[in-house]
């Protein structure tokens, strides 16, 4: 009985000891998963500066892989497909779009035949830190009708980066091949057989191939695009009715 009852007593114990390691791994689950969440969270809301821009976004994007956006004004909606060809610049428009940074915004400046640009605002916005984008202008993403691409500081900025959220759509309509050559002349460019087959068949800016990122492009609304170019502005091409916008990561 004696050995009977050493044998209970070490089962007993070993049963205990086995349940308090089933605790002790679940604990730490529990404990890597609320990590997990902590850091996911602070991705989030981390501020961005020019030293930590390319970790964040990188990690940013990683985790948030969406490239449909919707961007809604009071003259309709438009849906804008983002490259993953350009992943800092993806990545940075999903994270604003998220935070709702892009909510009360305005289409700030109008140029018909041009572009409307978008992201700029009269009042205080959500804090996301200072910092530029690093330039991802690839030859094969042009600026053509219907592109979207970022705003850039030209002071003392000859990395070409990108700021992080004046964006603009280009409107321009396709060109005559005279019409093409001339403004590359003007613009003192050479054309590659790319730029001449897309500017003369959908239209575009090409004298700003090169000089910004393109990140993504307009799926569906072109025409509200169109629209809010006609609309009237003042001289430094501010609309005199305010087109306000919202932006909502669809997927």
């Amino acid at each position: 009985m004696k050995y009977i009852s050493i044998l209970l007593i070490l089962s007993w114990c070993l049963a205990c000891h086995e349940t308090q390691q089933k605790k002790n791994v679940e604990k730490k689950e529990e404990n890597k998963s609320s990590i997990s969440q902590k850091k996911e969270i602070n991705l989030q809301d981390v501020l961005l500066d020019n030293q930590n821009v390319t970790e964040i976004l990188s990690k940013y994007g990683a985790q948030n892989p969406e490239t449909i956006v919707l961007i809604s004004t009071r003259m309709g909606d438009i849906k804008i497909r983002l490259y993953k060809e350009t992943p800092l610049h993806r990545s940075n428009f999903i994270r604003l779009a998220k935070k709702k940074y892009f909510d009360g915004t305005e289409f700030h400046r109008v140029i018909k035949d041009f572009i409307v640009q978008g992201g700029g605002f009269d009042e205080p916005r959500p804090s996301v830190g200072k910092y530029t984008i690093p330039s991802e202008i690839k030859p094969e993403l042009l600026h053509k009708r219907g592109a979207l691409a970022m705003a850039r500081e030209y002071n003392d900025n000859p990395d070409k980066r990108s700021a992080f959220h004046d964006f603009y759509i280009v409107q321009t309509k396709k060109m005559t091949l005279p019409e093409l050559q001339a403004s590359a002349k003007e613009h003192k460019i050479k054309l590659s057989p790319l730029q001449i087959s897309t500017y003369t068949t959908l239209g575009g800016a090409p004298h700003l191939d090169n000089q910004h990122t393109v990140f993504g492009e307009v799926i569906a609304g072109m025409d509200v695009v169109d629209k809010i170019a006609l609309v009237k502005t003042d001289k430094g091409g501010w609309p005199i009715e305010g087109i306000d916008i919202k932006v909502k990561v669809l997927e």
